[in-house]
């Protein structure tokens, strides 16, 4: 059984409230190495995901991964719900990949107030990339709201070495100074042994500008740089490469109150991965508390579409997004890309968020009931249309040479709302079946 399956199978029966113990998961060990007895109770999580502003394609990895293994209960937060009250009664947020500047500024005080709370009243925090640089020590506008973890990085400098790569992906300027990403694409890394990362000694996994970290505390370290292979990409000299990365802190646990965040330099969360998604997920299981608030039973905001009429609806929503995909698909050929505040944006990405969507159309053809918030069907079908025509307006223009950033930019806008919007209607459409049928 994959590692997929096999944590599907763990989620099936936590949802229909089994008893399951760290321990079966990672080997039946009642002790590991005289550390904390891992005989403790796991629950099913309820999981956030940040989809709003300064968020890249990446978020849409935590959806593929939780989706293989079982994680359905999924909301998807924007800065606005943050700010609101979205994050009380979740176990997790996961906070991928994008601008961390724009993040900071999107959630503002009220948002790191906000999330500090959350994490210091027991949740768990999931930093990926950017989201990982979010809580470190910062004394730049909007950085500064979330110091909560006094970590320091080891590729933010003065003077920038000379780039022998994508000059696109090399840097970013961090006020008078500049961050500078030395590798790109896989790299290895050693684990220290400590709980959750257990029974996993050394793996491989993909940096796309996460960083390397400097703790004083070596009890926080639960991975560090340790190798290249033949698929890094060195976007300057190796030895300074070596220098920036090699024993540096790649994975971080930091306890804050009663709540921990992970801060994953590499990409944890990317589906090509197996062994650092099983790794994600056990941070999870090890410091989700297994007492929470109770679920409300009934969500009144829910609607449902049943028989025919999930055929007719899910029709409507396919024929814009295979009109998406056929309009994307010329367009990936031609020599575009979009600086959106410190990101580079390709139509390659544009695909991610399309596939996201296509790809599951198909499962909820097989179901006799979508379960969404109410007065968001309309709004789904409304937001394809959209992508569409935006896509179509793009091409147009760079066929003309005219310049297409600002419709670029409100592109990827509709296509994080697009995907919300469809994803939380599949999740819940999804969690309302796990545990009574003999296959999710």
């Amino acid at each position: 059984m994959n590692v997929y399956d096999q944590y599907k199978t763990v989620n099936k029966k936590l949802i229909c409230d089994e008893k399951i113990h760290f321990s079966e998961i990672t080997g039946n060990r009642s002790d590991y190495h005289g550390q904390i007895n891992t005989n403790r109770l796991l629950k099913y999580p309820k999981i956030g995901i940040y989809t709003g502003m300064g968020t890249s394609h990446s978020w849409l990895w935590f959806v593929e991964i939780f989706d293989r293994m079982g994680f359905y209960d999924l909301s998807f937060l924007t800065e606005a719900n943050i700010r609101a009250r979205s994050l009380d009664g979740l176990d997790v947020l996961a906070m991928s990949g994008g601008d961390t500047f724009a993040i900071a500024e999107g959630l503002g005080e009220k948002g790191a107030e906000k999330l500090e709370r959350f994490i210091k009243n027991g949740g768990v925090y999931l930093g990926s990339c950017a989201g990982a640089y979010l809580p470190l020590n910062s004394s730049k506008k909007y950085l500064n709201l979330f110091n909560y973890v006094p970590v320091k990085i080891a590729n933010l400098t003065n003077v920038l070495p000379a780039a022998c790569g994508p000059i696109e992906k090399f840097c970013s300027s961090y006020g008078c100074s500049f961050i500078f990403h030395p590798v790109r694409e896989d790299v290895r890394l050693t684990t220290s042994g400590l709980i959750p990362f257990i029974g996993v000694e050394s793996l491989v996994a993909p940096l796309y500008g996460g960083p390397p970290m400097l703790t004083n505390d070596p009890s926080q370290i639960l991975a560090k740089y340790t190798g290249f292979t033949d698929k890094t990409l060195f976007l300057i000299d190796r030895k300074i490469a070596r220098d920036t990365l090699l024993g540096k802190a790649a994975v971080i646990r930091a306890k804050m109150g009663e709540g921990h965040l992970y801060l994953f330099g590499p990409h944890f969360e990317h589906p090509h991965f197996p062994v650092a998604n099983k790794l994600l997920a056990d941070a999870m299981y090890w410091d989700v508390k297994s007492s929470s608030p109770p679920k409300e039973s009934i969500d009144r905001d829910e609607m449902n579409i049943q028989g025919c009429n999930i055929k007719d609806y899910l029709r409507d929503i396919k024929r814009e997004i295979s009109n998406s995909r056929i309009v994307n698909a010329g367009m990936e050929t031609m020599p575009v890309h979009w600086t959106i505040g410190n990101k580079i944006y390709e139509p390659a990405k544009i695909r991610v968020f399309i596939e996201a969507i296509w790809l599951r159309i198909k499962i909820l053809e097989k179901v006799e009931e979508l379960t969404m918030r109410r007065g968001n069907d309309a709004l789904l079908i409304q937001h394809a249309s959209e992508i569409t025509s935006l896509l179509r307006e793009i091409k147009r223009h760079n066929n003309k040479g005219i310049d297409t950033l600002n419709i670029a930019k409100k592109l990827f806008k509709i296509l994080n709302k697009t995907c919300s919007l469809f994803l939380d209607m599949y999740f819940r459409s999804k969690i309302h079946h796990f545990g009574q049928q003999n296959g999710a």
